[in-house]
């Protein structure tokens, strides 16, 4: 059927009145429009711009391809003090590449003022938009570009959307208003049937993906970052200088394991022995060595409670299995021997250990040297302090992505005294 002009007109305005959105005519009068492009940086970032605009707006209409729930609690506050105000907005996102989250959907859903739709993507079919529209009592804003609502998108990661403010009855505010039409009326709705259905399918996918996924950085060419190489200098230096022991001090996450596999490939002693308390570090050190060194001959094993890989190259140990089985080795075995989590090198359980061995070198490495019992590890390591990178300076050097803090409040009418505290 073929509409006259202005029939089409009437269409369109009913459809924009279904999605919440009355377009009206306005006093003509100068517009500031206000294009920008918002990257992120230290200036600010593409979630100071959403925050500033949904605590501003009268509507909101988000359509992103993918939501996790880091991102997603970056927004919540505002999103409760919308709610809190009644301001409504729809959010519409997917499935597609099975990366939207779960647990992101269910926070979303139980707010009242936003309505809530995902489309359903296939084989043939994706969705990848990335869009954030405001509705203002004169003006449209609207945010397009590549920031999907995860944190490193909103803050970190190198990304480009353009900001576009411009009046309600510009035509390409209209145009974008029908195509977030046309997908809502297309999209399924949110509610806990999808949710469970959803829920279930994620989860039996990851047990799939979990043996089988492999990443590109397993065969790209690891390099040594700016903390690293520092260390790895000072390290050399120190050695040359006939030291024999070195402590590196690194915040927690800024590669101080990879830093130390590292430096044992330019050592290249005969065998090495990685010392620490706990076994998920100590599984974790042995992967990262084994991504590492590409000397096929070198071995790798672990001596924990269940497993007495003895006789390997490079030996990743407990603390409390060496303890045990210390008798098994020479005293001078291992020509490299690293400390991790060494502020516990005071401990009765390492100085058993460390009076033992003989190594050519000995490395102890920490994120917090200071112990609550005033025992010093500097001493330990003879004073040699080959780097000193706390978290400030980290996140300075954007060697740690920011973190959230949650602080809990005073729990109240409950006796803790006799707590045994995990620390």
């Amino acid at each position: 059927m073929n509409l006259l002009p202005n029939e089409e007109s009437i269409i369109k305005e009913k459809q924009l009145e279904i999605l919440g959105i009355q377009h009206k005519e306005i006093e003509t009068k100068e517009f500031l429009i206000n294009n920008k492009l918002i990257v992120n940086s230290q200036e600010g970032n593409l979630l100071n711009e959403l925050k500033r605009s949904l605590s501003e707006c009268e509507k909101f209409y988000f359509s992103v391809a993918f939501i996790n729930f880091s991102g997603l609690q970056l927004l919540l506050d505002c999103f409760k003090e919308l709610e809190e105000k009644g301001i409504k907005g729809k959010i519409l996102t997917s499935t597609y590449l099975n990366f939207t989250e779960p647990k992101a959907l269910e926070r979303i859903n139980k707010f009242n003022n936003i309505d809530l739709k995902v489309f359903i993507a296939t084989k043939d079919l994706g969705f990848h938009t990335k869009a954030y529209i405001f509705e203002n009592k004169e003006e449209y804003k609207i945010i397009i570009g590549s920031s999907n609502i995860t944190q490193r998108a909103l803050k970190s990661n190198v990304e480009w959307n353009v900001r576009v403010v411009s009046k309600k009855d510009d035509s390409f505010v209209r145009e974008v208003l029908e195509e977030y039409l046309k997908l809502w009326e297309d999209t399924a709705i949110v509610n806990e049937e999808f949710l469970d259905s959803y829920k279930n399918f994620i989860n039996e996918l990851r047990k799939v993906e979990k043996n089988k996924k492999i990443d590109f950085a397993d065969y790209e060419l690891i390099k040594p970052n700016n903390m690293q190489k520092r260390a790895m200098d000072n390290l050399n230096r120190l050695r040359c200088a006939g030291e024999n022991k070195a402590l590196v001090i690194a915040a927690t996450g800024t590669g101080k394991t990879y830093m130390s596999a590292f430096d044992v490939i330019n050592y290249k002693p005969k065998k090495m022995l990685f010392l620490v308390h706990r076994e998920e570090i100590l599984r974790s050190a042995e992967k990262t060595f084994k991504r590492l060194v590409k000397n096929k001959k070198k071995t790798t094993g672990l001596l924990t409670g269940s497993s007495k890989d003895l006789n390997v190259d490079y030996l990743f140990s407990t603390i409390q299995s060496m303890n045990i089985n210390l008798q098994q080795f020479e005293p001078e075995e291992f020509e490299y021997i690293i400390i991790d989590e060494a502020h516990h090198a005071s401990s009765p359980s390492y100085q058993k250990v460390m009076q033992y061995f003989k190594p050519k070198f000995l490395l102890g490495m920490t994120a917090t040297p200071e112990r609550c019992d005033s025992e010093s590890i500097f001493d330990i390591f003879n004073n040699n302090l080959a780097l000193e990178v706390r978290l400030r300076e980290a996140l300075e050097l954007n060697l740690v992505i920011p973190f959230h803090y949650f602080g809990i409040t005073d729990i109240e009418g409950i006796d803790l005294s006799d707590t045994k505290l995990m620390i």
